[in-house]
């Protein structure tokens, strides 16, 4: 059990926020809404179906404009990047967020989830995020891709060091770059769900 979740939980009333990993499937026992009832969710468009995400970000054009057609914006509050504006032909019922992101990185949406969650949250749970040390890679561009990713999520957590960040049900040691994160915790998703929604 997160010492840290336990204290956190205890000292009021607290913003929680939940971001999915891209791809992230809840597990069978578990419903959308149950995490739902513990503050909003975010995550990649990838996670919309499979979680009910409520904040749901798109990176990519291609797929923002066909997510548009399937008028994902009245089941979801849809997020796209602000150099999306005039592309789409400015719908109504869009959220656009600033900023961009020059590294190469892996699920850009999962960071850029993380940033835009931490905007109204104490407490950040981070579900399916894999924050181990990567296994060796001998292409070198995946190599570089996946040292970004990693190097974004941490910066992320310095960067709002006033969050509390919990990754559930990380089984993996983590990258030894996460491992002294003073405001970074794992905890499992029954102790997650027994404190948070008592």
């Amino acid at each position: 059990m997160s010492r840290r979740l336990q204290m956190a939980t205890h000292q009021g009333a607290m913003r929680v926020n939940v971001v999915y990993a891209s791809g992230y499937q809840l597990p069978d026992l578990i419903q959308p809404d149950t995490i739902k009832n513990i503050g909003p969710t975010w995550g990649s468009w990838t996670t919309w179906t499979k979680c009910a995400t409520d904040n749901v970000i798109c990176h990519d054009l291609v797929k923002a404009r066909e997510l548009l057609r399937r008028s994902v914006q009245s089941a979801c509050n849809f997020y796209l990047p602000q150099k999306f504006y005039q592309p789409v032909q400015r719908p109504e019922g869009i959220h656009f967020y600033q900023g961009d992101f020059q590294q190469e990185t892996l699920e850009l949406e999962d960071i850029i989830a993380m940033h835009l969650a931490s905007g109204s949250a104490d407490l950040v749970l981070l579900l399916g995020f894999d924050l181990a040390k990567p296994q060796p890679i001998d292409d070198r561009y995946q190599r570089h891709r996946v040292t970004n990713r990693l190097g974004l999520i941490r910066q992320c957590m310095m960067s709002c060091d006033q969050i509390q960040w919990v990754l559930v049900d990380h089984d993996a040691e983590l990258d030894p770059a996460f491992q002294n994160l003073p405001n970074l915790s794992c905890d499992k998703m029954p102790n997650v769900l027994h404190l948070l929604t008592q």
